[in-house]
């Protein structure tokens, strides 16, 4: 069914973000990166973002992002930006935030 994929260009800047806050909040985080897949015999593309699973406290964080416009919390209807990110991982460590 699938013909091809290939991978999404990565963000650095992004990514260096999402990493140290993880490492400031002590969370371990565990990175896939998106593709766009492209279906055969169809001109039908799925565009699959990067992915971030970040556990911190028995909890996970899925952070999708597929530019830095474009961050999102869980599914694309929850749109975030990293300082709002920082922000809930810090809640998260301290208990003071149920997700």
């Amino acid at each position: 069914m699938l013909e091809s994929y290939r991978f999404l260009k990565r963000n650095e800047k992004i990514e260096k973000q999402i990493e140290y806050a993880c490492y400031f909040k002590n969370a371990k985080f565990e990175f896939k990166q998106g593709k766009i897949i492209n279906i055969k015999n169809t001109n039908i593309s799925v565009v699959e973002p990067h992915k971030y699973f970040i556990s911190i406290k028995d909890k996970i964080v899925v952070v999708l992002y597929f530019n830095e416009d474009n961050i999102f919390l869980y599914n694309r209807c929850n749109k975030i930006e990293i300082k709002n990110l920082k922000t809930l991982l810090k809640k998260i460590s301290e208990g003071k935030c149920n997700v």
